[in-house]
């Protein structure tokens, strides 16, 4: 009885430090997102875009790769992990941060091959949008490590990750309302607003992951 439970133990220690591997490769993805942002700001040669647009769907593979592993790890363990769609349900969620923000950097791409002139100030609101986006993604990083220290480390890190989602949605609110009172452009305004609409996309689905990592954590701490 012994040796299986530690077996279990073990299987999930493997699972967690896969999924970390994989919020690793995401935060990658939102922070080049981010400097595609501000290569656009800058007027940046649209080599550069395209550049940094590759990295971000090379780590992207590796986002997905070490998602596939914890599902083949998962299937093949069987039903001796009595808590193995909650790590499907975790993998699938930070793989979705991934999808969206790899979405929002393609946008971001565009806008730079079509030369759009943006108005300086809300392209300083959007980047301020994504950086507190990246924080919240960051949170839920920090709350996968900590999962395997202390419940009270831990919560405190998730409660961290819910407080950052808060404050990128009333962030987003208020910018959204600003985009639709500009004078830009429709197609303009219509892809900043499908930018921004990403970003609060991603916080919402780090807060979703947090709570799919709290109920994992009633078996791990």
């Amino acid at each position: 009885m012994y040796a299986a439970r530690e077996r279990v133990e073990d299987i999930r220690s493997r699972l967690i430090n896969l999924v970390q591997d994989q919020i690793r490769q995401v935060l990658d993805i939102v922070r080049k997102t981010l400097q595609m942002l501000e290569a656009v700001s800058r007027d940046e040669d649209v080599k550069k875009l395209e550049e940094i647009y590759g990295q971000i769907l090379k780590s992207d593979e590796a986002e997905k790769e070490a998602r596939r592993l914890v599902e083949k790890e998962v299937s093949e363990i069987g039903a001796i992990l009595t808590n193995r769609e909650d790590f499907i349900r975790l993998v699938n969620g930070i793989d979705k941060i991934a999808d969206i923000a790899e979405g929002v950097a393609f946008r971001i791409l565009s806008l730079g091959k079509a030369r759009m002139k943006i108005n300086k100030d809300i392209l300083s609101q959007v980047s301020r949008l994504g950086e507190f986006v990246l924080q919240t993604v960051v949170k839920l990083r920090e709350a996968l490590f900590a999962v395997t220290l202390n419940s009270e480390t831990f919560l405190q890190k998730t409660k961290e990750t819910e407080d950052s989602e808060r404050q990128v949605d009333e962030i987003y609110r208020n910018l959204d309302l600003i985009i639709l009172q500009s004078e830009m452009k429709v197609g303009q305004l219509l892809l900043l607003r499908e930018i921004v609409q990403m970003f609060e996309d991603i916080a919402d689905k780090a807060e979703e992951s947090a709570e799919t990592l709290r109920v994992l954590s009633f078996v791990i701490l």
